[in-house]
């Protein structure tokens, strides 16, 4: 990972480079995912980070967000969208959005973050597949990937989760 990857808070300045890094990760039909019906409300302010050179605060390489979600009541949150330019994508931008927000959330008091995305990237950041938690969490429809994954900020929490249930959006 480069030494002068940095990372702040997202600006509504921000929000033209980060439509055009999410139509180049995603596509512009992005909207018509099942997770895009997670995300009607805001995203969490201070969970909203950027990714970006040392040098060069005001160009955006990478973008994350986290939005509040529900299961049986109980208050998550849902990683996503992450992207990053296409010419930085596996350079350390991306991780570091993901280190740095995951610390954010349990910092703040976070219990359960879920994802929908490849298992591969984010086992590295002690997310799992929920079948290998003994959970079956179902969703709103179909994933673009084969399996929903959650990370336990807080040890036990996912203790509070019933063993079958459903992921809601927050509205």
């Amino acid at each position: 990972m480069a030494v002068n990857i940095r990372t702040r808070e997202q600006l509504e300045t921000d929000n033209d480079q980060i439509t055009i890094i999410l139509n180049n990760a995603f596509g512009k039909n992005r909207f018509e995912r099942t997770v895009y019906l997670y995300r009607k409300t805001s995203p969490i302010k201070n969970l909203s980070l950027v990714s970006y050179m040392e040098n060069n605060p005001s160009y955006v390489i990478g973008t994350i967000n986290f939005y509040p979600v529900l299961v049986n009541n109980i208050q998550c949150i849902l990683l996503g969208p992450l992207a990053v330019r296409t010419f930085y994508q596996g350079k350390g931008f991306g991780k570091e959005l993901v280190k740095r927000g995951l610390e954010l959330a349990i910092t703040e008091g976070q219990k359960i973050c879920f994802v929908s995305g490849d298992y591969e990237y984010y086992k590295d950041f002690n997310f799992y597949k929920i079948k290998d938690k003994d959970l079956v969490i179902s969703t709103l429809g179909p994933l673009s990937f084969d399996n929903l994954l959650v990370s336990e900020l807080k040890p036990d929490s996912l203790n509070l989760l019933p063993k079958t249930s459903k992921l809601l959006p927050v509205i």
